[in-house]
Formats: structure tokens, C-alpha cells, sequence
């Protein structure tokens, strides 16, 4: 169920607390176009999980002119038109609500799909353990050999040596703030390397829809590496040079 759209700061706190004190919650982000859906009003274009005041963050992302995505371009628009972002809590829970926010984008559907209004960049996978590792999408990658740390065949970035992109991560305890850190402190550091280093680091509590254990999977990795240097959006990373 949805509960009556959030105004400000002061609003999403009292609603959390009115309902159990959270201290996460499942939000739906809206446009202002009226359509009854998903338990609220306007047409859904986001989903996350939130703690705290993260249900306010994409917006304040928006009107970063650096930030590029479908999420920040509709949110753009929508003020573009005169409107405000329509802001709906789905639940509160005490601890990550993973599932639920799976379920919701698998209801909704994701625009990059053709499924759905979502612009939701991540596609849930039903949860698949290796070794006490949990996998997802990257099962399939290691279902051969049964081995967690096997570095996938696809990653090119294997031999390529790299060091710490233009752009330092806006958080150092996030997934790309750890990775930069260690290209920081490893320069001509290859992907391979990179990754052997990158699972001794304990990623208890580290937001991510492929893996939310203390230990995670090489393709895992692999996948936040590519990204790094590959994403116009990112450029935590770069091939490596003498400077």
C-alpha cells in the first residue's frame, strides 16, 4: 500500500515514525499526471530503498548538470512542465526490504525493457547462492564450476591496467568509492588484480541488488569495474598512465 505523497523532510519523518520507526522504507517516485497506480497517484518512474532523508537525493542529483540518465531527464522534464516530483512511500520495514522492492519493479516494469514507465537502471534476478555467496544475475557465470571467485570470460578489463578516474565517488563507503579507493592507492592495478583486492573488503550492508552479503562474487566485481570506466556517468576509473 501507498500512503499520501511526502511534501518535505519533516513529512517522510513523521511517516516513518507514525508507522514503526522504519528506519527503511520502499518509495515510489511519480509524475504529477493524476494516473491512479500502484497504490498512488501519477504515473510511476522510480523505485528505491531508502533510510533517511535518500528519498530526497534524486532530485538533488537532477540538478547536478553533470548527471545524465533517464531518471534525472524525466524528473527534469517534469519541472521543466512546471510540476513537482510526486513522492509515495510504499512500506516501512526494520531491515533492507529487497524483496518488496524487486516485487515492485517487476510489477511495474522498466522503459529499458519495453515492460513498463520504470527507469530503473538494475533487472532483478531470483536469488541464486553459491558457496554462501548470493549471486542473482551472475549465476549463471559461475554455475560451470561452482566457484564464486572465477573471473568471467566477458571482462575485458582483465589485463588492462587502471588507475582512479576524473571523478571521485560522492560516497567512499559505496561500491564505487571502495573501488575507486583501491585504484587510487593501486595505480596500474589490472582489472584481475583489481578484483583479487576488491574481495578481501567486507560489503556487509552495501546497497546493491545483485549482492548483499560480506562477500561477493568476482562477476559482481567485474560488473562495478566495467561500469567505472566504461560509464559516461561515472569515470571512477581510467586506463592507466604515467603522470
Amino acid at each position: 500500500m501507498s500512503y499520501s505523497p511526502i511534501a518535505d523532510r519533516s513529512d517522510l519523518k513523521r511517516l516513518v515514525t507514525l508507522l514503526g520507526g522504519g528506519p527503511y522504507y520502499v518509495y515510489i517516485l511519480r509524475k504529477p499526471d493524476g494516473k491512479l497506480q500502484f497504490g498512488g497517484s501519477g504515473t510511476a518512474f522510480y523505485v528505491g530503498i531508502g533510510k533517511g532523508q535518500r528519498l530526497f537525493a534524486h532530485e538533488k542529483e537532477a540538478r547536478d548538470p553533470a548527471r545524465n540518465n533517464e531518471k534525472v531527464a524525466t524528473i527534469r522534464l517534469i519541472w521543466e512542465m512546471g510540476g513537482e516530483v510526486v513522492r509515495t512511500i510504499d512500506s516501512v520495514h526494520e531491515i533492507e526490504p529487497w524483496h518488496r522492492e524487486q516485487e515492485l519493479i517487476n510489477s511495474i516494469g522498466r522503459m529499458a525493457e519495453g515492460t513498463g514507465t520504470l527507469t530503473n537502471r538494475q533487472k532483478y534476478a531470483p536469488s541464486h547462492m553459491i558457496n554462501g555467496i548470493e549471486h542473482r544475475k551472475y549465476a549463471s557465470n559461475h554455475a560451470g564450476s561452482n566457484d564464486e571467485n572465477i573471473i568471467p570470460s566477458n571482462f575485458k578489463l582483465r589485463h588492462i591496467r587502471l588507475m582512479a578516474g576524473p571523478n571521485r565517488p560522492r560516497s567512499p563507503t559505496s561500491v564505487y568509492g571502495k573501488i575507486y579507493s583501491f585504484a587510487e592507492a593501486n595505480p596500474g592495478v589490472t582489472g584481475e588484480e583489481l578484483i583479487g583486492l576488491l574481495q578481501n573488503v567486507d560489503f556487509a550492508g552495501t546497497k546493491s541488488a545483485y549482492a548483499q552479503g560480506k562477500t561477493i562474487s568476482s562477476s559482481w566485481l567485474a560488473g562495478y569495474i566495467d561500469a567505472g570506466l566504461s560509464r559516461s556517468d561515472r569515470k571512477h576509473l581510467q586506463e592507466y598512465c604515467e603522470l
